[in-house]
């Protein structure tokens, strides 16, 4: 068993490990473990790479992995996280508001899904959020019924990871 116990970066961050990443693949040194969202937060938890490394992660208190986190790399070996894609709404808000509608319709939306403690990543005119059934997304139209000229919401799956910096907790 390899026991991990820091974060060396991300390969989406960092064009050295990216690099790196990709010629420890053409070489087939690479390996991944997968978490699903809910452990991301976790300092403790064993897991199995996808070529049968045993690894123990023994992180400091408060880490968060995240999607391409590299957790090992020695000259033969590179270990990435891989978060799995989840079902997430997707809240696309036109462009044919103004005036009121500027103010009401972000309010609206932004009430709503906190009132259901969901966390969210915004891109642009989008936000994303996680939802459990396709009966959620349904929901969610009734509860933006008054802005529904002005938005657009479909589910989608994706690797889904909250805002960075945001408290969040789920119900």
């Amino acid at each position: 068993m390899i026991t991990i116990n820091s974060i060396l970066g991300n390969f989406n961050k960092d064009l050295g490990l990216q690099e790196k990443h990709k010629q420890m693949s053409k070489m087939n040194l690479c390996e991944t473990i997968r978490i699903h969202r809910s452990e991301s937060q976790r300092v403790r938890m064993r897991k199995t790479s996808d070529k049968g490394t045993d690894i123990a992660l023994t992180l400091p208190q408060g880490t968060q992995l995240r999607h391409n986190d590299v957790v090992m790399l020695t000259q033969d070996k590179m270990i990435v996280v891989e978060i799995e894609p989840e079902n997430v709404a997707l809240v696309l808000i036109k462009e044919n508001i103004g005036g009121r509608d500027s103010l009401e319709i972000p309010v609206r939306i932004g009430h709503t899904i906190g009132n259901l403690h969901r966390p969210i990543r915004i891109d642009g005119r989008k936000i994303y959020f996680p939802v459990q059934a396709d009966t959620e997304i349904e929901m969610f139209k009734r509860l933006l019924d008054p802005v529904i000229d002005h938005i657009e919401i479909s589910k989608i799956q994706i690797v889904f990871e909250p805002e960075e910096g945001m408290h969040m907790h789920e119900h």
